[in-house]
């Protein structure tokens, strides 16, 4: 890549990969990352303990995980129910334990925000991003955060004001900052294409 188009603060996604080393292993997936989870376990079968929480949705492998996760295997109705579970099983996890999640980014930052509460490094968290690429924005106006943001420019959804979103991402938000287009010339937009699928 050519110098000065790699963003540093862009998360970089990685397929799912078993630590053999684990004492336990936590796999959190949503819709497409199903798929992902599948990938996972063709890898190998650990011997440790694994739970897998998958959160159906458009695209629905759960009747396929429960053929190969007999055992360990919850599959909830929504993102929220899978971050309720994910809440009340961290208490009994012990040291050791390694985290995968699969999923759209918003999903995959929602869970690293609950697996921070109970001491989890977001550096410790195996991520892979299935689904779409929409983004989650913070509104460096207002404060407020917009979910699943296609385009290259989108409105807030607390001050309606139309954001430039840009590269820039901050993990301790889970967002990518959006700044006022038209500052300077109220009104006046560029182009909207999406860019974010």
């Amino acid at each position: 890549m050519e110098r000065g188009y790699w963003i540093k603060s862009k998360p970089v996604y990685n397929a799912l990969v078993w630590h053999e080393k684990a004492t336990a292993h936590l796999v959190l997936a949503q819709n497409q990352g199903g798929l992902a989870v599948l990938k996972l376990f063709q890898q190998m079968q650990p011997q440790q303990p694994v739970t897998v929480i998958y959160a159906q949705h458009d695209t629905d492998y759960a009747k396929t995980l429960k053929k190969v996760v007999p055992d360990g295997l919850d599959v909830v109705s929504s993102e929220q129910e899978l971050l309720v579970s994910l809440k009340n099983i961290m208490p009994s996890m012990r040291m050791g334990l390694r985290v995968y999640v699969a999923g759209s980014e918003g999903f995959i930052w929602s869970v690293a925000e609950v697996l921070k509460t109970f001491g989890v490094e977001e550096a410790d968290i195996m991520k892979e991003l299935t689904d779409t690429l929409a983004r989650t924005i913070y509104c460096v106006h207002c404060k407020a955060i917009t979910h699943n943001i296609t385009t290259n420019i989108g409105k807030c959804s607390g001050c309606a004001r139309m954001l430039f979103v840009r590269d820039h991402f901050s993990r301790h938000l889970g967002a990518y900052m959006g700044l006022m287009i038209d500052a300077e010339s109220p009104g006046e937009l560029p182009e909207i294409e999406e860019i974010y699928p």
